[in-house]
């Protein structure tokens, strides 16, 4: 679930920022910068200043494309595999398929 920041943090991390994308130093325009999580809700960041960036949005988009997307999706996956859950398999006769093929070629129903 995506946590927003609250207008106390926001404002603070702008000040901190003093105008400047805090990850490129770009020049930062009335509407056109985004608060950025270090460490993503999904992967237990809290809504705090420590955690906040004020950045530009290209790097913004950057950053959540190449790092935040690819680290969330790896931890589902790492989840996943320590919960036993597993896709199933899209080959026939396969260990979750309702058909076992034999020795002799013939399929059966399991």
């Amino acid at each position: 679930m995506r946590r927003e920041f609250p207008k106390l943090i926001r404002r603070q991390a702008y000040l901190r920022a003093c105008g400047h994308c805090e990850s490129c130093g770009a020049r930062l325009t009335i509407g056109h910068f985004e608060f950025h999580h270090t460490v993503p809700c999904a992967l237990g960041g809290e809504s705090t200043l420590e955690n906040c960036l004020c950045v530009c949005i290209p790097c913004h988009r950057e950053t959540t494309a190449k790092e935040d997307i690819p680290r969330i999706a790896k931890a589902k996956r790492v989840s996943d595999r320590h919960l036993g859950i597993r896709k199933p398999s899209r080959f026939p006769c396969a260990r979750t398929s309702r058909w076992k093929k034999k020795l002799d070629g013939s399929v059966v129903p399991r």
